[in-house]
């Protein structure tokens, strides 16, 4: 069976934007010594007249489920985020609208906007009052209450996603009465999976504590490591695995049996099943990358690029085939069969 394809892609994840009203010590857009990825943020927004020119009204009106969660940004910083989203309700009135955000950013108009859309948001809200700033750092509570309320207010789906760290995992049972008295429809916690990776010169580190400022954010001592798919954990460390040679990899962006068939478009143009691939120029996926423009929507069309060198060279290392090359982060993020 073929592997995604313009015919077949039911699902987009696009990040709109790399900009971000955040820091998060542990995002992507920090090296994990706290240094800031110079470069690959706040320099891009994903604009309507893009999606419209790349994608069209033909491959948006055949999705299933289209949202917002970006390596390197919150799509609420981007000016056209309204735009983008009525636009894709004209184009397909069926379609799941989803974003994910810290919720600090915009103001009310916007929020019951997105309501009035039927976006469904997951808002990033990692404790009460008194410690959702020690991660989300420059995101003010009142804010984010008010955003929150005036969403939820106009009829919006809302769903709560904490981070639990040390300094928080008393409070998990008052988030959630919060969450309820708030009206959201979900409350789910996880712990970060970054709790070993590189920092800026290269180096791999594992730690059960970071330090922030004048403060610690450290591990939680009441749950497991985040499971990563069925393959790994956070705190795995990037080596040969002899079963990854030997069994075919699972790939959720390329479900046949549950007829799932996503694709994920960074702020910049890049195109790759997911965002676990993460940056295509940085991590794993550089080492099957011969020309970037080759994957990119600046400068190649989506069919280019799902028929091209990337996708071809993917989908036969998913599938095993001599002497292909296998990632692993689809190992650790999807596992194997």
């Amino acid at each position: 069976m073929p592997y995604i394809t313009t015919d077949n892609i039911n699902k987009i994840n696009a990040e709109l934007t790399n900009f971000c009203n955040a820091a998060c010590p542990m995002c992507a857009r920090y090296f994990i010594d706290g240094v800031l990825n110079k470069g690959k943020v706040n320099n891009t927004h994903t604009t309507l007249n893009f999606l419209k020119d790349k994608i069209g009204t033909k491959i948006i009106s055949q999705l299933k489920h289209f949202s917002s969660c970006g390596n390197l940004g919150d799509a609420s910083m981007n000016p056209q985020c309204l735009d983008i989203y009525t636009w894709l309700r004209s184009t397909n009135k069926n379609c799941k609208l989803e974003l994910h955000t810290n919720g600090g950013a915009r103001n009310k108009e916007f929020w019951v906007g997105l309501a009035k859309l039927n976006v469904s948001v997951v808002f990033a809200i990692d404790g009460l009052e008194n410690t959702n700033h020690l991660y989300r750092r420059n995101v003010k509570w009142q804010k984010l209450m008010d955003n929150i309320k005036s969403f939820i207010q106009a009829g919006g789906d809302a769903s709560w996603q904490m981070l639990v760290f040390k300094h928080n995992e008393s409070q998990i049972d008052s988030c959630k009465k919060l969450a309820i008295k708030l009206g959201f429809r979900k409350f789910d916690i996880q712990q970060s999976a970054r709790w070993s990776d590189f920092d800026h010169l290269g180096n791999w580190r594992k730690f059960d504590k970071l330090p922030v400022d004048d403060y610690y954010l450290e591990k939680s001592s009441s749950l497991e490591p985040q499971k990563v798919g069925t393959g790994g954990n956070s705190d795995r460390m990037p080596i040969k695995v002899e079963s990854l040679n030997s069994k075919n990899i699972i790939c959720k962006s390329c479900d046949h049996a549950n007829k799932n068939y996503e694709i994920y478009i960074a702020a910049n143009g890049d195109v790759s099943p997911c965002c676990w691939l993460g940056d295509l120029s940085q991590h794993e996926s550089k080492n099957i990358i011969s020309n970037y423009k080759k994957v990119n929507l600046n400068h190649s069309s989506l069919e280019e690029i799902l028929h091209g060198e990337f996708f071809n060279a993917l989908e036969t290392g998913i599938k095993g085939e001599k002497g292909s090359y296998r990632l692993q982060t689809c190992y650790f993020t999807c596992g194997l069969s």
